[in-house]
């Protein structure tokens, strides 16, 4: 049996967490980071239309994906601007890359606050949406950028969790920046309270969508690894459509009777109709590169 390594720190200290959809998960006992074992390939076959248009939401036998892109990340316009906000604490303007840009909602608003946007999607589908509204875009990884590609501020907003390989994602974020840029993440907090509850019942443990599971110990290992200092850290809540809610409920907890109400509520004025939550299950950070 092949040794369990955490693709993080290296170490050889393991343990066995749970194995959904057909996916082990171990966790470090060194540095913390949960993740998927054997380390998953390329990824970029999930992310095809059916990811964005609903076309995997209402399918019981798919935890992944989204009841209606647009519609969903409408309802996070307000976490975006905080987004936005609290980067220009740091950095009031300049270049900004968006790393798992999707349809290209985030840049939208960050286009109308004055920054000079770009993206990055693995999803060929979504990439040719953002590039339609006029946003430049780079279909593949951040690796793929040229080296003489400079930006002040590198995005990646639930991203992280989606990676493969977040050490060299990281380090390679590292090549874009100019000393003293940031990186801003906003993703999954396996050390919350939430998560600590409710165990492998925890609605973000979804492989093949989710393959690393980050507590703020983790992520700070991770950032300093690469030549980031953390220089904020938060929980900043979201607002999910109430078919969103229904999909997540039917999909991660077996409630197949609600995936009629989401078909409902995806519809119409209830598609409209928002909620915000935080559970606090979710990390904030900004870092700069120091190094």
């Amino acid at each position: 049996m092949e040794k369990v390594i955490c693709p993080i720190c290296g170490s050889g200290r393991n343990k066995f967490f749970c194995a959904p959809n057909g996916f082990d998960i171990y966790d470090c006992q060194n540095c913390g980071v949960g993740f998927v074992w054997p380390i998953a390939g390329d990824s970029a076959d999930i992310y095809r239309a059916e990811y964005f248009n609903g076309g995997l939401a209402d399918n019981r036998n798919n935890k992944f994906g989204y009841v209606d892109y647009e519609e969903d990340k409408r309802a996070m316009a307000g976490t975006f601007l905080t987004y936005l906000e609290r980067v220009a604490r740091y950095i009031v303007a300049g270049r900004m890359i968006d790393i798992g840009t999707a349809t290209g909602y985030f840049l939208d608003l960050a286009k109308a606050k004055g920054w000079l946007t770009g993206g990055v999607e693995i999803s060929a589908y979504a990439a040719a949406i953002a590039r339609d509204k006029g946003h430049k875009m780079f279909l593949g990884d951040v690796g793929d950028l040229a080296a003489c590609e400079q930006y002040d501020v590198v995005t990646m907003w639930d991203v992280l969790e989606h990676l493969p390989n977040p050490k060299k994602y990281l380090e390679d974020v590292n090549k874009i920046l100019i000393l003293g840029g940031l990186v801003a993440i906003n993703t999954i907090d396996r050390g919350s309270w939430w998560a600590k509850l409710l165990g492998q019942r925890w609605q973000a443990i979804a492989p093949p969508e989710h393959l690393f599971y980050f507590s703020a110990g983790s992520l700070k290992i991770l950032l300093e690894q690469n030549g980031f200092e953390i220089v904020e850290q938060s929980k900043i809540g979201k607002k999910f459509t109430l078919a969103y809610i229904c999909k997540i409920l039917a999909n991660r907890y077996n409630l197949g009777f609600l995936l009629p109400a989401m078909k409902f509520l995806n519809n119409g004025y209830w598609r409209k109709i928002s909620l915000p939550i935080n559970l606090r299950d979710n990390i904030f950070i900004i870092a700069r590169k120091v190094g």
